[in-house]
């Protein structure tokens, strides 16, 4: 009898840690579901982009999708387009995000190489009723930001260690304009 507990209570242990997470097989990303705390201290689904063996430093990106009052938009897709740590662009560092109930999203990824120019991440937004949104996102002390072709905002990438590992954290917010 105790066994039979004991198993039944490992199984649906088992199967709550599984439905905890959601595995997008074409694009090998792990997304976590949001946690149970009140909906004001929930974070956005992180999608990471990274996985361990991957070259180059991690680096995690959040922010909001608002209009020019402020508001949030909810559900707004967010396209992600970067190179890996080698420079070299790939599916794997290319994801769609879509902006939570308070219009927050974010993602964990490396920084992105670059030989030619500054480093960047392009985010791109084309959704019904508001205007196409192409910016790439620079990084502060890049010493290829002032010859960057593109149009981009330079944000600054804070250090923090979590769990013994160097991660750098920045903020990038998206304002869309109406359509």
């Amino acid at each position: 009898m105790f066994k039979q507990r004991f198993r039944i209570t490992v199984s649906i242990a088992i199967a709550s840690v599984l439905a905890s997470l959601s595995l997008h097989a074409g694009d090998l990303i792990v997304a976590q579901e949001a946690s149970s705390t009140p909906e004001t201290k929930q974070k956005a689904k992180l999608v990471d982009l990274w996985q361990p063996g991957d070259s180059g430093q991690r680096m995690n990106i959040r922010g909001r999708v608002t209009s020019l009052d402020g508001t949030p938009l909810a559900g707004i897709f967010i396209s992600i387009r970067q190179a890996n740590g080698d420079g070299e662009y790939t599916e794997r560092y290319r994801t769609t995000l879509v902006s939570d109930a308070k219009g927050r999203y974010q993602f964990g990824s490396v920084v992105p190489n670059n030989d030619f120019g500054a480093r960047h991440v392009h985010v791109t937004v084309y959704q019904d009723g508001w205007e196409y949104f192409d910016m790439s996102i620079l990084f502060e002390g890049d010493p290829n930001l002032e010859h960057h072709y593109e149009e981009g905002k330079p944000i600054f990438l804070e250090e923090s260690t979590v769990k013994g590992e160097t991660i750098l954290f920045g903020r990038f917010d998206i304002v869309l304009v109406p359509d």
